[in-house]
């Protein structure tokens, strides 16, 4: 038995190091840019961009779900109440994923940088049982070690560094190979299996790159038809079609459980994500694509597609079309194929048929793996087939040609083709070249033992002259390129970088803001008998789904499964908002939003003030947390807040029923309140200096308009300019900015004078906690500048980094005061219809509302797909108040009200999951039972047997 497992370990040897070079390679690359635990002392995880921002949360939350600390289907503490589902069916299905569940919260960045290493490295394996299935007979040891060698490029390749912090995408490298082996399995044999399942996995672990997978299944499938078969016959071509689409159908089915739900609860809430495109291929020029191709070129503008792996591939590929024994009909196949994939980096609709349909916002050309696995399956193809010296001498011609490409780069792209990239790539190109074509013409030179050399070789000892030394050599500079080119990228893209793309420090993860901000968020969720939110008040959050990970309920979200329609309400009513309503943040809040969705607790940090209070009337400091200088959290009381649900009649209930004015948070919260005039104009017209040559027009209609030269002045890389208004209070007031079109995004600041603040710091403007960026990031909806009051004030708007070729917009009364007096008033009088005896669960809520009269109650919980609400017991029909909010109609006296929810499109799906399984099952079941019947059956070898597809031998795949 040891024998037999000792035996074919040694046979596969080549697929175990498939799987462990590709990890080893990037763990090497991870420490080397001090990435803990790859650095036993590094100080950065592999946390950067979305996966610092999204799927770190996610899988926070997911991790809390499964055990019993929340609901995969719905959740309270992001967007007022979200399904979840669409994020796990978007996000988290990965099996890697499940690594999370096997350590604490703060250790959540060490599993999930092993679970990016094992997903590339059953990339690796995966592409290896695929190359396999093309191993040549003659030099098996080579081919399996250049199997090893472009496996790893394929798993290594610029798409899987630069894209890893999309952790989800990942795990498309390994389900792309298996889809591939089901079109073969179903090519030879006819079974169907395989193939369906492969495409149900892709559609359940990501549907995403699963329907980029289905469709390059489908060109690879009618490409490699062309080779298996001999000749086209109709009826063959036709019942192998049927079973292309019933594979498709089936896998499907399986997905429907994830797919339906998504749909139906998620992608249907978006709005104008496609409104952000970052790239238009049609505009990018093509050697700007080309160059993209080298192994270890990377763009931090993020403008050009990430195709690099290995720069010998690209050497290799030309030779697939000029190998013999492959058919004629298979290589024109497979180069329409390559033909359409190179389009799609530059045709608009086919560029959006490989993006589902929509132009993504940003991270282009999110396909590009597929085009790295295609140059590696050529590649592969060509090493295995080329059999003449006469096409070796293509490996030149194609050579020279990149060379060219190379060195016209690097003139018209000094950013992406760096001068290290020049010296690497041209080395391999001239040396890796050469012995590329050294081994191969050993290959095709085979001669008896004892016959002297080739006059080509005469000059070379013997023993060097021989197909095995040149293969080795091959191998060697094959790896070199690999390893170099991943080594390349990564000091480019990971780790500590100066120009900040790198990764999040470990530091920032466990204790960002400070090290009690997560303690203080996570003691501030609410018990079931009761219902309020609460919220960071930093002016930056570490990340807007915080929310997710310590459990207080709150608004702030970011996914690109948020809801469209709720994210464009908040943006109306001030909180800072993304332009494609894929994020809304709790900046922008103000004492009547506060109110009206219910927060009960602000907690503020160091990062807003020096000692971590927070400007705000009407709120009371419950607790602090000081664990040392600049490390302080702070929970305040907010003294005047709504129930999650009151009742509203009359004129009340009409500023609510009525369309909220855009683009005018101001006049929205005084419609919704019936308060007009509640946001006082506290301010004369501004006064604006800026550099010269910036050109500034004070308008008839109250604004002023900043217009900036296309050049930059000659004595500074950009202009500057300062905005001033003089103000005055009649009392206390909150203090509001709304000016978003005044500066440029997260290169301004705002500041309040006056009133025995402290005078402006020396020295750079971020330093200075008074000064508050806006409008940046999260911070483009009202700006909160703190209290004042009576008496005069300043207010003080500046740049130093005004764009070229730009115009801003300073508005009319941009700075307002709310009376909290007045807002006190107005809360005491819609409080006395607020519901009691609240109750919430993991997927619901219940209340009880009472009145003398008819009433529609306010329930500050979105109106997104999927909700059920029953009062007494009796199913009634809701209505949208505020654009995205719950109102429940009911008759007068005491009422029970009770929401529930469930994903649409759920039962559904599990439904078309359980058909897909039971098919599968079936087929399965039924071929195997065929092929048990058709081998008692067979004719003895190389007895012909009828027609059809069981024909196909093994042999013929290669």
């Amino acid at each position: 038995m040891s024998r037999t497992v000792s035996g074919t370990l040694r046979r596969n040897l080549y697929l175990v190091l498939a799987f462990v070079v590709p990890t080893v390679i990037y763990a090497a690359i991870l420490a080397d840019r001090q990435i803990y635990p790859f650095d036993p002392h590094g100080s950065y995880t592999p946390l950067m961009i979305d996966l610092n921002n999204q799927y770190a949360q996610f899988y926070s939350y997911f991790d809390q779900a499964l055990k019993g600390h929340g609901s995969l289907l719905f959740t309270w503490r992001a967007d007022g109440g979200m399904n979840f589902w669409p994020i796990v069916a978007y996000y988290l299905t990965s099996p890697f994923g499940l690594l999370t569940l096997f350590g604490s919260d703060h250790q959540l960045p060490v599993l999930i940088a092993f679970a990016t290493v094992l997903k590339l490295g059953a990339a690796g394996l995966g592409m290896a049982l695929f190359l396999r299935k093309f191993r040549g007979g003659a030099d098996g040891a080579v081919d399996k070690a250049v199997i090893v060698v472009l496996s790893t490029a394929y798993a290594l390749g610029a798409w899987s560094l630069l894209y890893a912090f999309n952790i989800m995408w990942l795990d498309a490298l390994y389900l792309l190979p298996w889809a591939l082996l089901g079109v073969e399995r179903l090519l030879a044999k006819g079974r169907i299996a395989s193939l369906a399942l492969a495409i149900g996995l892709n559609l359940v672990i990501d549907f995403y790159t699963g329907a980029m997978i289905c469709v390059f299944v489908c060109l690879y499938a009618l490409a490699r038809y062309a080779g298996v078969r001999e000749r086209f016959e109709r009826a063959d071509f036709l019942r192998t079609a049927g079973k292309f689409a019933a594979a498709g159908a089936i896998g499907g089915l399986i997905s429907a459980a994830f797919i339906l739900p998504t749909y139906l609860g998620g992608l249907t809430q978006k709005t104008k994500l496609h409104a952000d495109a970052s790239v238009d291929p049609q505009k990018q020029p093509v050697l700007s694509l080309l160059v993209r191709f080298f192994g270890g070129t990377s763009d931090a503008g993020q403008h050009t597609p990430d195709i690099g792996a290995a720069t010998l591939i690209l050497v290799l590929v030309p030779l697939f079309f000029a190998v013999k024994s492959i058919r004629r009909a298979e290589r024109i196949a497979f180069g329409a194929v390559l033909a359409f994939l190179l389009l799609a980096l530059k045709i608009k609709p086919l560029y959006l048929v490989m993006h589902g349909g929509q132009m993504p916002n940003a991270f282009p050309y999110r396909f590009a793996f597929l085009i790295i696995a295609l140059l590696t399956f050529l590649a592969f193809r060509a090493w295995v087939g080329i059999d003449s010296v006469k096409q070796i001498k293509w490996l030149g011609v194609s050579a020279a040609v990149w060379f060219v490409i190379l060195y016209w780069g690097r003139q018209s792209y000094p950013r992406i083709v760096t001068p290290q990239v020049v010296k690497f790539d041209a080395v391999i190109l001239v040396a890796g070249t050469a012995l590329l074509a050294f081994a191969l013409y050993l290959r095709c030179q085979v001669r008896p033992a004892g016959e002297p050399l080739p006059k080509p070789l005469a000059w070379m000892p013997k023993p060097l002259a021989t197909p095995k030394v040149g293969a080795v050599l091959a191998v060697a500079v094959l790896a070199v390129d690999v390893s170099g080119s991943a080594g390349l990228v990564g000091q480019n893209s990971i780790g500590n970088l100066p120009h900040g793309d790198g990764s999040v420090k470990t530091s920032n993860w466990k204790s960002g803001p400070t090290t009690s901000y997560g303690t203080a968020l996570s003691s501030l969720q609410p018990d079931n008998d009761e219902f309020y939110r609460a919220e960071g008040y930093d002016q930056n959050l570490r990340t807007t789904n915080d929310s997710l990970r310590y459990g207080n309920f709150g608004f702030t979200h970011f996914s690109s499964l948020s809801s469209g329609k709720l994210h464009t309400t908040m943006q109306n009513l001030g909180f800072a908002h993304h332009d494609a309503d894929v994020w809304s943040a709790h900046t922008g809040a103000t004492l009547l939003t506060d109110a009206l969705l219910g927060y009960q607790y602000l907690v503020g940090t160091t990062r807003e003030t020096a000692d971590g209070t927070i400007d705000r009337l009407g709120t009371t400091l419950q607790k602090t947390y000081d664990n040392g200088p600049s490390n302080v959290t702070t929970v305040y009381k907010i003294d005047d807040t709504l129930p999650v649900g009151f009742r509203l009649t009359g004129s009340d209930l009409a500023g609510f029923t009525a369309p909220v004015p855009l683009n005018d948070p101001y006049a929205a919260q005084e419609q919704a309140f019936g308060l007009p005039g509640a946001f006082q104009s506290m301010c004369g017209a501004p006064t604006v200096t800026a550099s010269d040559g910036v050109t500034v027009t004070q308008n008839s209609d109250g604004t002023s308009s900043i217009k900036v030269p296309a050049k930059a002045p000659a004595d500074a890389a950009y202009y500057s300019d300062k905005i001033v208004w003089q103000c005055q209070s009649s009392g206390p007031r909150q203090v509001y900015l709304y000016a978003p079109t005044a500066m440029p995004t997260g290169l301004s600041y705002v500041r309040v004078d006056g009133q025995n603040r402290p005078a402006p710091k020396a020295g750079a403007v971020s330093a200075d906690k008074a000064n508050i960026p806006y409008p940046a990031g999260f911070a483009n909806g009202v700006q909160d500048l703190g209290s004042v009051q009576s008496g005069s004030f300043t207010v003080t708007m500046s740049s130093d980094h005004l764009t070229l070729k730009n115009t801003y917009t300073v508005p009319a009364n941009p700075v307002r005061g709310l009376d909290p007096t007045a807002v006190d008033a107005k809360l005491s009088q819609l409080r006395t219809g607020g519901v009691t005896d609240v109750h919430w669960n993991d997927t619901g809520l219940s209340a009880t509302t009472t009145g003398d009269s008819a009433a529609t109650v306010f329930l500050s919980v979105p109106t997104i797909p999927g909700w059920s609400v029953t009062v007494d017991g009796k199913s009634v029909k809701t209505t949208e108040l505020l654009g995205s909010f719950t109102g429940v109609p009911v008759p007068a006296g005491t009422h029970r009200i009770s929401m529930s929810f469930t994903p649409p499109g759920l039962y559904a799906g599990i439904g078309g999951s359980t058909v897909g399984l039971l098919a599968l099952g079936g087929v399965w079941w039924f071929q195997r039972r065929r092929a048990a019947g058709q081998g008692a059956g067979a004719p003895a070898a190389g007895v012909g047997a009828g027609s059809g597809e069981e024909q196909v031998t093994e042999e013929a795949l290669s």
